[in-house]
């Protein structure tokens, strides 16, 4: 063997495969001739697998040459500037010089084939090789033909042949490699004249390396096309008999060229590829990640093509195959796999489990369950989370691990199967402790991933095992596993589910556990509501009403609703877990359940364990149950009477909550069926009045009533210093009504069974085509209605996303009678006038950085303005895919009523949800495939409010409007306890339901989980101004609040992220209403990571409305598919970053393009510099000298420094919070307002864009200014957390304010001196002034009795601060901010998060990383691996720094300070470490960085280095560096 003494081994790190340096984001690549690919045009791409956050469209916008233009003048990097002219002319000399280049091509290739026909020299004939080689490296496609490849193969084979010349059998292996590169069908050709072979042989022998090597790239060429030829030459095994000879790359090129062959393996016949398992079982030991991925793509093809064979699925069990894949798949490996990799593994063991009882005791004797159980959890807990492991969105990691726990866990004495599962089952019948293990690996896991609300396949699934499990351990090892699992309780809210194929295996679990322990189970099953559910199973008829609400939905389905069901789903659950099945087998549609088996076997169980069950009353309830219900029935009873105290109602709430939280456990069912839901909400809604505008003194009688009833319920709660009861958990209260909520929701999942999307063409409202299905619906009039015409049309294709006003607007016209002409033309004219207003209010907003400040003022406030009005109107609250009425429709009402099977359609729903949300009572999750095919009747009548221009009124506001939390007389409560009890849910909630009464309850608990500050501090301050608290200090409120995480409803997040992957829903904004409803209502229901979800979608087509009224084009409404949004490249100077910034919104704020920057007079664009552009504009706008934020009149004492004397910024510990401006005063301190507000527009702008894009911002904002985001009032309390001093000052004083005003009102015929002293000293000796604290140019009143501040004008002086400070003083800062980030995106669509979310969104994560899980989310690559000196160096020094200093890490390595939403593992490129190539020394060499694929060029340094910026302070760390650049000064080096 010659010529291999320095070839690498597997392991070795080469330098020489890493380049010098890095190009340059905005580099070119052009291809060299090399054996692997020749030589093309240049091309664009830069670094394909980063290639998504790398390149740019020019075609970004759809704004036109205008915006082109301006971009122009401004220096924009978009090259698309050409004109049409010189384009052609271009396109006609590329064309020119491509035929001249074809036919210089052929001329020289008839010359080398005319020489090397010839009997020549060896020199000559390598001469003319090389000659080959190059026109190959060069020409295209078009310079070869068939005629040609076909003669120029048997010369080049012969000549591989060669015996002496190594040269000549390198240059035509080579010239081999690039004929199949150029001319792929020249595989063919090869394969003809027996090339593989000779290929092959030539690799075997591997005399030379290089000749070896050119072996290997013309195999993988060939391979791609001639795959079964490469298997019959026996390609596989010469490719990897010498593997380990090789480099890493080639080894990838050899693992390529089986991947390729192992594809399109035969179905029958030999099986060569056997021989090579046990070097590919060898292989999966390798540390290299594209390799392994390789080698476990050929093993889990060979499976499948071989499971079959029993013999030949146990030799693919040997050779330690199953103990490496086992070590692969589980979540702690080192070896991270892409996921379709990571599910075929798991897919390998399931076929092995399935034919092989080798590969059944391996696994088990490998402790596989506790990989799949961590597989599982990952699931269960995972709700979407950014996570490397994450499950699959459509769970079909999940399906292969169920499918590979149901091939080890086969039930033989219920299903027959083949000998293989008796085998099976009597390795388990004589290993118990086997089972018990799985069991106790396993039972918890797939519990929680089932109640955490899966589709129903994982839910059939999970069960399946559960059923086995149970079925397969004794009675003792049954009482074991089941002991710290609450089973009883599980199995009722199973029973909730309507698939009768669910409702069988439930009933099969609850027969077998009864079967071996029902003295045990039968009072769980009694007390959680299981016998109930299987009475309601006993009934045949649908509907039927029990005397336990919770199961009246409970139901068989029919013969019909199954045979619809089974057309809608992708087989059926009875095969949806087979190991071999194929689902085009018509067996699939087959049900193998009987027809009355559920009933039957329910019956079975009611007759044999429950009818001599004594442990429950004559009427079937628990004595638990009947005490909760006598007192829900004594709190409802008291709310009818008319002289009832409210310290009655505290007692029943005692008792109430004592039984709760008492030593008798409560389930689930007997909660939900006692009532004590109902009975809460209805004793907590009693000021529902407050609904109808009134300013009747009943109405606020009624409404002081609510609120004194709210505050008793949540003292009950929180802590206080004079509460007579104990407190009782709030997070144990909340976690029973998240049980009960979940039990009893039945919010439907609408899948649509699309595969893609398909163009359509609506007729109704409007004639245009679509990218989406239509619906069919046959329009008629209504029965009895005799007012409007018969509209005898056909049906009519209408597009699913109207709503009913567009389809009244339709129809109107063609039904009114001759007396409804004229309502016809006011309708018309109307909305003429809406799209022109509208039109005209766009125009003015996109305009408003071009005016005056005074009309940008005038302006921005009359939109919000009339924007607040409308959606004061909408029905669906926070976020609506509902248009908003212009204000020349508000004067009409409906005219027309719809109805569908007989019941009126909501009209604030689109056509699709309303027909979806009447289907919904069948199953679980609809998949309505057969939904666009069918067509539906809808009739019409006149509506009932026919001509009555009022409106219902469906907001909710409260009795007074004052921005002050605060009594106004002693005794009076604050409107924030009505702001608690007055939002509506939504209509999908039914009212007078369990799940409706929970809701509310839990809305509440949260308000007060989020206000508990403030209601605290209130209850103080009464406190101290009734005397119970003596002094100030008292006064002072501290709590500790329950996690948001708690308020999760897992069930009903996994059901909106199902919802969320329906393609149509994501695409048109499709899902049901509950989905948009709840979130507007409940949105701490949801997971954060689900609300991100959400967000992303709302924000992405907020824009892109569907069809409303207003339209009137043929064209398309702008709904568009998933493709990423186009790119659009920016160019800014440093030293003018906020005018940079200006220039790039007034362009593209209002547009739906991703954008990217690139400095003046530097390299590089991309991810990296755009981030770090952010950066910079965040720091711009904390300088001080601005004017926006609290402190900045301060001395520069109290500034931080950013690291030099130009990168001082405002101090801000608590938070940015805008300063006060006094409405009077247009320049303070050489500062003038209308920059200030120019400032804030544009502050508006960068937030919005930076949320669209998903950028980073620096930007520490206080909590207070987060919930002006949201649009919350702000109170007095809320100052304390910008401004603790003031803040804890103003609550002093209201309380000295309201003792003041207790004292009159029990003093009231005394003429002493009543106390208001300010921690004992008068008010009047504080010699306060009517000026802002802290802003002595704010006056803020003038007048004679408001010169000096006294206890008389205390409470007023208090007034005019807090007004001053969170309302009118920063009013039009706010108005002009929110202006300016409406231009991107409704900031409306924020209100779903918390501030302290929302600081996540906007600002990334501030927590450090975990340093155990460093090595894990970085990438090791080009000549490092995580087990490198300097990468174990590099993680130790990551491990110590500080914050800060993992600030500048960040900040030299992303272009931003702070990660990502999602921390370390969510940054996109992931984190990337690569070997640097030094030209000098090495420890004097610099690191460098491509910040726009977050990758890090370190040296081999020798000893570790505390990388530190080499300055005197060493205060920064790799400071000023830029994208590509090393770092600039020196670096303190330190030994190990």
């Amino acid at each position: 063997m010659k010529s291999m003494g320095n070839r690498g081994h597997k392991r070795t790190e080469t330098v020489d495969e890493l380049p010098a340096d890095k190009r340059t984001c905005s580099s070119l690549e052009f291809r060299p001739s090399s054996s692997t690919s020749p030589v093309q045009t240049p091309t664009t791409s830069v670094n394909q697998t980063h290639d998504h956050d790398m390149e740019t469209s020019s075609s970004a916008s759809g704004s036109g040459r205008t915006d082109e233009d301006k971009d122009s003048a401004y220096g924009s990097c978009d090259s698309d500037e050409m004109g049409d002219a010189e384009h052609i002319r271009n396109r006609h000399a590329i064309l020119d010089y491509q035929r001249q280049r074809l036919s210089g091509d052929q001329v020289k290739f008839k010359r080398v084939l005319s020489n090397l026909n010839e009997e020549i020299e060896e020199s000559a004939q390598q001469a003319a090789l090389m000659e080959l080689c190059e026109i190959l490296s060069f020409c295209t496609d078009s310079s070869l033909s068939s005629l040609m490849a076909d003669s120029l193969s048997p010369i080049l084979i012969k000549l591989a042949r060669h015996e002496s010349n190594p040269e000549i059998m390198l240059l035509s292996i080579r010239a081999l490699t690039y004929l199949c590169d150029i001319y792929p069908r020249s595989a063919g050709f090869i394969v003809r004249h027996d090339g593989v072979t000779a290929l092959c042989q030539r690799l075997l022998a591997i005399e030379y390396v290089d000749v070896a090597e050119q072996c290997l790239q013309a195999l993988e060429k060939i391979s791609r096309e001639q795959p079964l030829a490469c298997l019959m030459s026996g390609a596989i095994m010469a490719v990897l008999t010498y593997i380990d000879f090789f480099s890493t790359s080639l080894q990838r090129v050899a693992l390529s060229t089986v991947v390729n062959i192992c594809e399109k393996l035969p179905s029958e016949g030999s099986s060569p590829f056997m021989d090579a398992v046990p070097i590919l079982c060898k292989l999966l030991q390798y540390e290299d990640n594209q390799l392994v991925e390789h080698v476990a793509t050929c093993l889990i093809k060979i499976a499948a093509r071989v499971h079959q064979s029993p013999d030949m699925l146990d030799e693919l069990s040997k050779h330690g195959l199953i103990h490496q894949v086992a070590h692969l798949i589980d979540l702690n490996s080192r070896t991270t796999l892409c996921h379709s990799v990571h599910t075929g593994l798991i897919g390998l063991l399931v076929k092995l489990a399935s034919g092989s009882m080798v590969a059944v005791r391996t696994l088990f004797d490998l402790n596989i369950s506790s990989i799949l159980k961590d597989i599982l959890a990952t699931y269960g807990l995972s709700h979407g989370m950014s996570s490397p492991r994450t499950v699959d969105g459509h769970c079909n990691q999940v399906h292969e691990v169920l499918k590979l726990l149901i091939q080890l866990l086969p039930v033989v004495g219920r299903n027959q199967e083949v000998q293989l599962a008796t085998e099976k089952a009597a390795f388990l019948v004589n290993h118990p402790d086997l089972v018990q293990k799985f069991g106790n690996d396993l039972l918890p896991v797939l519990i929680q991933v089932v109640n955490s609300g899966v589709d129903l396949y994982v839910c059939y699934g999970c069960l399946s095992v559960i059923d086995k499990l149970v079925y397969y351990s004794n009675s003792d090892m049954l009482l074991s596993l089941l002991e710290s699992t609450n089973i009883s309780r599980f199995l009722a809210g199973v029973f909730t589910r309507k698939d009768r194929h669910v409702l069988m295996l439930a009933l099969n679990i609850s027969d077998t556990i009864l079967q071996k322990n029902s003295d045990v189970f039968v009072g769980p099953f009694v007390k959680e509501g299981v016998l109930f559910a299987i009475d309601a199973l006993t009934v045949q008829e649908k509907g039927s009403q029990f005397m336990f609400s919770m199961f009246n939905e409970i139901h068989l389905s029919n013969s019909s609703s199954q045979k619809v069901a089974a057309k809608d789903a992708i087989r059926c659950l009875c095969y949806s877990f087979d190991a071999n099945q194929s689902s085009s087998t018509s067996e699939s549609w087959n049900c193998k359940l009987e027809k009355d088996c559920v009933k039957t076997l329910a019956k079975h169980i009611r007759t044999n364990y429950f009818n001599t069950n004594s442990s429950t009353s004559e009427n079937g309830m628990t004595a638990v149950l009947e005490e909760l219900k006598s007192l829900s029935a004594e709190l409802t009873s008291m709310l009818g009477a008319d002289s009832m105290l409210e310290e009655e109602y505290d007692s029943v709430l005692h008792r109430i909550m004592s039984h709760l939280s008492g030593e008798d456990v409560i389930s689930t069912f007997e909660f939900v069926e006692s009532g004590i839901a109902e009975s809460l909400f209805k004793y907590l809604s009693s000021g529902e009045c407050l609904r109808k505008e009134s300013d009747s003194h009943g109405t606020k009688t009624q409404s002081c009533i609510a609120e004194r009833r709210l505050e008793a319920f949540w003292r009950l709660f929180l802590s206080s210093t004079d509460q007579p009861f104990n407190n009782f958990s709030l997070s144990a209260f909340i976690s029973k009504l998240q049980s009960a909520l979940s039990s009893v929701e039945d919010f439907p999942v609408m899948l649509n069974n699309v595969p893609k999307h398909r163009n359509s063409y609506t007729t109704v409202p409007h004639r245009r085509c679509t990218t989406y299905p239509c619906l069919k619906l046959l329009i008629v009039k209504g029965e009895g209605e005799t007012t409007l015409s018969d509209y005898s049309g056909d049906v009519q294709n209408v597009d699913p996303f109207s709503d009913f006003d567009a389809i009244e607007r339709f129809l109107w016209p063609k039904v009114c009678s001759n007396n409804d002409k004229d309502i016809n033309l006011v309708m018309k004219v109307c909305d003429e006038n809406g799209s022109s207003a509208q039109s005209s209010s766009d125009t003015s907003r996109y305009n408003v950085g071009q005016t005056s400040v005074e009309s940008t003022s005038r302006i921005e406030i009359q939109a919000d303005s009339a924007e607040h009005d409308q959606h004061a109107t909408q029905k669906d609250g926070i976020i609506s895919t509902e248009r908003p009425q212009s204000s020349g429709n508000d004067s009409l009402s409906p005219q027309l009523s719809f109805y569908h099977e007989g019941k009126q359609m909501d009209r604030s729903l689109t056509i699709y949800q309303a027909i979806l949300q009447q289907q919904k009572a069948e199953y679980d999750s609809l998949t309505h495939a057969s939904l666009w095919n069918q067509v539906h009747r809808v009739t019409y009548k006149r509506s009932s409010n026919f001509g009555n221009s009022s409106s219902p009124y469906f907001g909710c506001r409260p009795c007074w409007s004052s921005a002050l939390d605060k009594p106004t007389s002693y005794g009076q409560f604050s409107p924030l306890l009505s702001h608690m009890l007055v939002r509506e849910i939504g209509s999908a909630v039914e009212k007078s339901t369990p799940c409706h009464d929970i809701l509310f309850l839990l809305k509440t608990l949260e308000s007060v989980n989020m206000f508990r500050f403030h209601l605290l501090s209130r209850q103080r301050i009464c406190a101290f101004a009734e005397g119970r608290i003596s002094d100030l200090d008292g006064v002072k409120a501290t709590v500790s609040g329950i996690p948001m995480n708690e308020f999760v409803n897992n069930r009903l997040t996994e059901k909106l992220e199902q919802q969320m992957r329906d393609p149509l829903a994501i695409s048109t904004g499709g899902m049901p209403s509950w989905c948009t409803q709840l979130m507007a209502s409940c949105p701490f229901l949801f997971s954060f990571e689900a609300r991100c979800k959400y967000f992303k979608l709302v924000s992405k087509h907020q824009g892109q409305r569907r069809v409303s009224s207003q339209s009137n084009l043929g064209s398309p409404s702008g709904l568009q598919n998933d493709a990423p949004m186009p790119r659009r490249k920016f160019l800014v100077y440093r030293h003018q970053i906020l005018e940079s910034a200006a220039k790039m919104m007034d362009l593209h704020a209002n547009q739906k393009v991703v954008l990217e920057v690139e400095y003046d007079e530097e390299v590089g664009t991309g991810l990296g510099p755009t981030m770090e552009f952010f950066t910079l504009v965040s720091n711009e706008f904390q300088k001080p000298g601005l004017g926006m934020w609290r402190g900045d009149n301060s001395s520069l004492a109290s500034m931080q420094s950013l690291g030099n004397q130009d990168s001082v910024i405002v101090a801000s510990p608590f938070g940015l919070f805008p300063s006060p401006w006094c409405p009077s005063i247009s320049v303070a301190s050489g500062i003038e307002f209308s920059e200030v507000i120019r400032k804030f527009f544009l502050l508006g702008q960068v937030v919005a864009k930076a949320l669209h894009d998903g950028r980073v911002l620096d930007l520490p904002f206080s909590k207070a200014f987060y919930k002006l985001f949201f649009g919350q009032e702000l109170t007095v309390y809320d100052i304390q957390s910008f401004d603790p001093d003031l803040g804890k000052t103003l609550i002093e004083f209201q309380a000295l304010v309201q003792r003041r005003k207790y004292l009159e009102s029990v003093r009231e015929n005394s003429t002493a001196e009543l106390d208001s002293c300010f921690r004992g000293t008068k008010i009047e000796d504080l010699h306060l002034d009517f000026t802002l604290p802290g802003y002595p140019d704010y006056i803020l009143a003038s007048g004679p009795n408001k010169e000096m501040v006294n206890a008389t004008n205390l409470e007023e002086y208090i007034d005019l601060v807090v007004d001053a400070t969170i309302n009118s003083g920063i009013s039009r800062q706010m108005d002009a901010f929110k202006s300016g980030f409406d231009q991107v995106f409704q900031m409306k669509h924020l209100q779903i998060f918390t501030d302290e979310e929302l600081e996540r969104l906007l600002c990334g994560e501030s927590e450090t990383w975990n340093s155990n899980q460093l090595s894990d989310l970085i990438k090791f690559d080009h000549g490092y691996t995580a087990s490198s000196p300097p990468i174990i160096h590099l993680l130790e020094i990551l491990q110590e720094v500080d914050y800060e200093q993992q600030r500048a890490f960040l900040k030299f390595v992303t272009g931003a300070p702070r990660l990502p939403l999602g921390g370390l593992s969510s940054l996109n490129p992931k984190l990337t470490i690569v070997r640097k190539h030094c030209d000098k020394l090495v420890d004097a060499d610099l690191p460098s960085v491509m910040t726009c694929a977050n990758y890090l060029k370190l040296p081999p340094y020798s000893t570790k280095l505390w990388v530190f910026a080499g300055n005197n302070e060493g205060e920064a760390f790799l400071r000023d560096n830029r994208r590509t650049r090393g770092v600039p000064s020196l670096l303190a080096c330190g030994s190990c």
